[in-house]
């Protein structure tokens, strides 16, 4: 296997040289998946991201859970030198703002944020993701920071934590480092796949 800062570039390069096409397809195809488990759930609080880098879209899924009349939470950096996000309500009239790295995120003065442990989901962005459900993210460890609580908490429930991902960006493996956080399941273009909660959700009856 490559080192983690190859494999890093790697996977980037790999799925932002899918055809925009197919990225689209994956998008869809992930969000429908997504709505179908989401029967099985009484998540109210949702939080997701907005899509950078080829990473898989998940606006489409904004759009069926706002549809729904899911509350939808969009990360925002925490002031400081913490490397920590906040999440604050998204709604689709809202004004978004750019953070340091470009990246359009809630008014906090107008959106005041919540903990953490208030959402009941959290739609993960990743770059890579193992059979096991750890997570490569961008490396700047601010998810891991900020969920950081669940380590010494074994039987906390909230919130779940679900990555979002093209199928092109599982790998045999990655190592598990002590501040890492694992996912509870992962959606890609393909379908839901339970990791350590087998019962979180259940998958689609046809």
């Amino acid at each position: 296997m490559p080192n983690l800062t190859e494999l890093r570039r790697q996977k980037r390069t790999e799925r932002e040289a899918l055809p925009k096409q197919t990225r689209l397809q994956n998008s869809l195809d992930a969000s429908r998946h997504f709505i179908r488990t989401l029967a099985t759930l009484r998540s109210k609080k949702i939080a997701l991201y907005l899509a950078a880098d080829g990473e898989l879209d998940p606006l489409p899924l904004i759009v069926r859970l706002l549809r729904l009349n899911k509350k939808i939470y969009l990360p925002v950096l925490r002031p400081g030198k913490k490397k920590a996000l906040w999440f604050a309500e998204y709604r689709p009239d809202d004004y978004l703002r750019p953070n340091r790295f470009g990246i359009l995120e809630p008014d906090t003065n107008r959106r005041k944020p919540i903990p953490t442990w208030g959402l009941d989901l959290i739609v993960m962005p990743l770059v890579a993701f193992s059979a096991d459900g750890t997570r490569m993210g961008m490396g700047g460890g601010y998810y891991d920071r900020t969920l950081s609580y669940q380590r010494c908490r074994e039987n906390w429930k909230r919130p779940k934590l679900i990555g979002y991902a093209h199928a092109c960006q599982q790998v045999k493996n990655l190592p598990i480092r002590n501040w890492d956080i694992p996912l509870h399941g992962i959606i890609t273009e393909h379908g839901y796949h339970s990791f350590a909660f087998k019962h979180f959700l259940k998958e689609t009856m046809d």
